[in-house]
């Protein structure tokens, strides 16, 4: 829902719920994913937990619902004047107060902290223009970041930086980066026990969400792999389960062995290449194969995050076009979690030594650390935000 200024004026004191409202301003687009498992995680632990998100010129664009969140309210802050920032924060009294270095009203967050709003302040990284204004407005600056109960770091290199504006160490906390939520993608256990006895002790390798043009190069890498491994089963998902049926006659048509998802078969001992066209089981079929390519990334910069195959323990394969996920590709590579293929030839030369069973493993553990890394650093800022809230009602 969102309220507005004018249904705030109707209702004077626009909380009327007896549970704690965390105020929420301007997270950027990078942070937001990471903002909502913040909310989620402070919400298991305070049930009755409301969120109030603000944007600077705009509501910011959060839906009001979303799975394991609390209904959020959105609005935009008032012009960093005295009396509208009085008007704002008695409507809304905040016990908790969440910033990013982007937009700091000054007035807002000095009248929040006197009224006792515990704020924090949340930084990737510090702005440009911050830097640009220390010499000349260092002193400012400091006084206005000392209004922050704890400003959470999340590089040594921004703790650093914080510290050379002198604010007393106390106040920072060097956290690292905090989680984007477990991307973990559930399944039945139930149908995976089946699956996985069928399979028996097969090695297995996905293909996953591969888009038409990529089909030939996954299915070449796995005819040239069952020259050597030649009980190697392939769970190949189009990335359009509507594609399964056809893509299943052309692979029967060139003589493999194919058994259909869509058609409630099984794959039998002879089965070659599995089709598993139905929706909404990526999570069942990430916990069968060891190894994962990840389609949309040999041409067309899409696909799916990577995280899912690494929350689930997948050594993973992936083309060049990571523009899809960026960011978790890249952290992803640096833990050598990843290996990028270019067709079917190099696909097929990094499958064969990434399915030795050691590799296979270094690789997904490395890769489930690195989509699992942000839950401790989580975990700090809501329990300092408890802590907070604790002190707040012993008042």
């Amino acid at each position: 829902m969102t309220a507005n200024r004018a249904e705030r004026d109707a209702e004077p004191g626009g909380r009327s719920d007896p549970g704690p409202l965390l105020w929420l301003h301007n997270p950027p687009p990078e942070d937001r994913s990471t903002a909502a498992e913040l909310i989620r995680e402070l919400a298991q632990e305070q049930p009755d937990l409301r969120v109030l998100v603000t944007g600077r010129d705009a509501a910011p664009d959060w839906p009001a619902r979303a799975p394991g969140l609390p209904e959020v309210i959105v609005d935009i802050v008032p012009s960093d004047g005295h009396r509208a920032s009085a008007a704002f924060l008695d409507c809304w009294r905040p016990d908790l107060g969440v910033f990013y270095p982007d937009h700091l009203p000054s007035t807002l967050i000095s009248l929040a902290n006197t009224r006792g709003t515990a704020l924090f302040l949340i930084c990737r990284d510090l702005p440009r223009s911050w830097r640009s204004r220390w010499r000349v407005g260092l002193a400012g600056t400091r006084r206005l970041l000392r209004r922050f109960d704890r400003i959470f770091a999340q590089t040594p290199g921004t703790a650093g930086e914080l510290r050379a504006l002198g604010l007393p160490r106390w106040q920072i906390s060097p956290c690292g980066p905090l989680s984007e939520g477990s991307a973990a993608l559930s399944c039945s256990e139930a149908e995976r026990d089946a699956l996985a006895a069928v399979i028996g002790g097969r090695p297995a390798w996905l293909a996953a969400a591969t888009r038409p043009e990529e089909d030939a190069a996954v299915v070449a890498a796995h005819a040239w792999t069952t020259r050597h491994a030649h009980r190697l089963l392939l769970i190949l998902c189009p990335d359009q389960p509507g594609r399964g049926p056809a893509l299943a006659a052309r692979l029967r048509a060139d003589g493999w062995d194919v058994a259909l998802r869509s058609d409630d078969e099984e794959p039998s001992t002879e089965t070659q290449i599995y089709v598993a066209d139905t929706e909404d089981e990526a999570g069942l079929w990430l916990r069968l194969a060891p190894v994962c390519f990840i389609g949309g990334t040999l041409s067309a910069n899409a696909g799916p995050d990577p995280y899912r195959a690494a929350a689930l323990g997948s050594a993973i394969l992936h083309g060049p076009a990571t523009g899809a996920h960026p960011d978790h590709y890249r952290r992803l590579s640096n833990a050598l979690a990843t290996r990028t293929v270019q067709d079917g030839a190099s696909m097929a030369e990094v499958l064969a030594d990434v399915l030795a069973p050691d590799r296979a493993a270094a690789m997904a553990r490395a890769a489930w650390e690195v989509s699992t890394q942000g839950t401790m650093a989580t975990e700090r800022v809501v329990r300092r935000m408890i802590e907070a809230l604790d002190m707040t009602e012993t008042v």
